[in-house]
């Protein structure tokens, strides 16, 4: 895309939003505390207050905030080129996530997605399910001597091994203290509020982080591009572009760190609420498990993780709809446009809540309970609308790791639950304290039991 017609990236965001109904909140922080304590609260309060399109302030950025799964399909579809991602993420993750996907738009965006592709084709999908078997399988033994097992750091330090193996084709081993540190901080970094590159903030401590990291990267992409390796790294670095050409080394870097923190900590997020629930339900957890055993299979397959285990795909699917790793999409603007009624000028922030969609009481039948079973074939809730159920978005910048996550999902389910009983270590757990920025977990870590069927 010519510097030209990308003009729009460099017009300052439009903070008059007095055609919009709502509330700012408090002076300069608006209303930031409350969405970091409950997002989900604090956008269907004001939903309700003030309908689907309001606007509010967040992270010192003015915002018309929408909830619904009409607004979901237009900004995510956005078939009249109207909603810029790189304007909308830009200032928020730009200097962590540069280059990467979710800061690309339209053309440019497609030819960039071209790169990425191959390493989640089904037959790419395939290679990757041993190395996840074998890393899980032995970790499970060291959680059983565990008790109780803080199982959200653990299931990040085991997710973080696998996204080593299978993005990078590597083994960490004495490497991965050092790695593990840089990643944290590049996650906290890009996950924090305040954007400031200053000494003892998470934001500047991030950014050394990423330096780690891309250094790290950078130094593998020869040998990669030169081998025979079936890892995501292998598949990026020998892509060609559509003049035969390797994509640079900068281009592979700051796909493979976008991919690292989106597959890892969306997952973690996921793996830990859902361990949450069954916990919380083990009714349901034994019918996972029943469900399991009737496959009469020690290790899950591809093919079993795919479409076998209808049940655990409900339960995949309810776990992301009431918690999303990623509460909403953020937009801006790049001409007037009509969201809702209202007239929206250019160069205006858009945020439409997926969290709040999915909560909704007119579409789902007692939101916020957990209830697999609402995927079922003999209620499909989420076929009422096509963007109801949107933890990865829609259109064209729907998440490219989709499948690789939910393969990653049923694999730890899959191995765990078939022979361990998941409990709390306290009744009190199933009440508590959720917290939802950066990711979605509980306050205490999810301290669990884990002991054998």
């Amino acid at each position: 895309m010519s510097a030209a017609s990308k003009a729009y990236l460099s017009e300052p965001t439009n903070r008059d939003l007095s055609m919009i109904p709502g509330d700012f909140g408090k002076p300069l922080i608006g209303q930031t505390f409350e969405f970091i304590d409950d997002n989900v609260k604090q956008m269907l309060g004001n939903y309700n207050k003030y309908g689907p399109v309001f606007r509010l302030s967040l992270a010192f950025q003015n915002i018309v905030a929408t909830v619904g799964p009409e607004f979901v399909r237009q900004v995510t579809l956005d078939q009249d080129k109207v909603f810029s991602s790189q304007a909308g993420w830009e200032d928020m993750v730009g200097e962590f996530f540069q280059g990467s996907l979710i800061v690309q738009d339209f053309e440019e965006h497609r030819m960039q997605r071209k790169l990425m592709q191959t390493a989640f084709k089904a037959e790419s999908l395939h290679g990757y399910i041993d190395h996840m078997n074998n890393l899980v399988q032995a970790t499970l033994r060291d959680w059983q001597k565990n008790e109780p097992l803080f199982f959200y750091p653990a299931v990040k330090s085991l997710l973080l091994d696998i996204a080593a193996k299978v993005f990078l084709g590597a083994q960490l081993d004495n490497e991965g203290p050092r790695i593990n540190k840089a990643f944290v901080d590049f996650a906290n970094g890009a996950t924090s509020i305040v954007k400031k590159n200053w000494p003892g903030f998470a934001y500047h401590r991030g950014l050394k982080g990423r330096k780690v990291l891309d250094q790290f990267i950078r130094q593998r992409i020869d040998q990669k591009r030169h081998g025979d390796g079936t890892d995501m790294f292998s598949h990026f670095c020998r892509e060609k572009n559509e003049s035969g050409e390797y994509y640079s080394d900068q281009e592979i870097t700051d796909h493979i760190l976008f991919l690292l923190f989106a597959a890892h900590d969306t997952t973690t997020s996921a793996l830990t609420m859902a361990m949450h629930q069954l916990a919380a339900h083990p009714e349901w957890q034994a019918e996972l498990r029943e469900t399991i055993y009737a496959l009469d299979a020690e290790t899950p397959s591809f093919d079993h993780l795919g479409s076998n285990i209808p049940k655990l795909d409900y339960t995949f699917k309810e776990t992301l709809r009431i918690y999303p790793p990623v509460p909403g999409v953020i937009r801006r603007t790049i001409q007037p446009c009509e969201i809702g009624g209202y007239e929206v000028p250019a160069h205006t922030l858009v945020a439409t809540s997926i969290s709040a969609t999915h909560r909704l009481e007119e579409y789902w039948s007692n939101p916020n309970q957990f209830d697999p079973m609402r995927f079922s074939d003999s209620r499909r809730e989420h076929k009422q609308n096509k963007f109801l159920w949107a933890p990865f978005g829609g259109g064209g910048h729907k998440c490219i790791g989709l499948h690789f996550a939910d393969m990653l999902f049923k694999c730890l389910m899959f191995n765990l639950l078939k022979h361990h009983r998941v409990e709390f270590t306290r009744a009190s757990q199933a009440d508590a304290k959720i917290l939802y920025v950066p990711f979605t977990r509980p306050k205490d870590d999810l301290p669990l039991l884990i002991s054998p069927v």
